[in-house]
């Protein structure tokens, strides 16, 4: 990887992670409301758990967003964590934050599918992966 692309990569990192940042910091946006009308209420929870589900995925993206920063720190960004490849430039182009290529995620994907419910704990919790 040449020089001036590290450089882009890394700009659409920071930028990434500065939009992330600023995602979280409104989760105040978060507020519970109590409806004594029992559909609006479910509705009002409906809401809120799709709100909450958000801004995990939203952590989950800055986490994985700081990872990428720190292998382009240490000099492993754009090789898979897995096989040691080198990540296709089509991929980091559209996910800069990639951590692995599309074979081996494609097959991380899959044993997750195998697994069965999601455990959403274990993702927020650096070193449970």
């Amino acid at each position: 990887m040449t020089q001036p692309e590290r450089q882009k990569f890394h700009e659409m990192l920071l930028t990434k992670q500065t939009e992330l940042q600023d995602r979280l910091a409104r989760r105040d946006d978060l507020e519970v409301q109590v409806s004594p009308d029992e559909f609006d209420a479910r509705l009002q929870l409906v809401d809120r758990e799709f709100q909450s589900g958000l801004l995990h995925q939203t952590a989950l993206d800055l986490r994985q967003v700081r990872s990428a920063i720190q292998r382009m720190n240490d000099g492993s960004f754009g090789i898979c964590g897995e096989c040691d490849e080198v990540i296709s430039m089509a991929r980091l182009n559209v996910i800069p934050w990639a951590n692995y290529c599309v074979k081996c995620q494609e097959q991380i994907e899959l044993a997750k599918q195998q697994e069965g419910p999601d455990d959403r704990t274990s993702e927020l919790v650096p070193g449970s992966e």
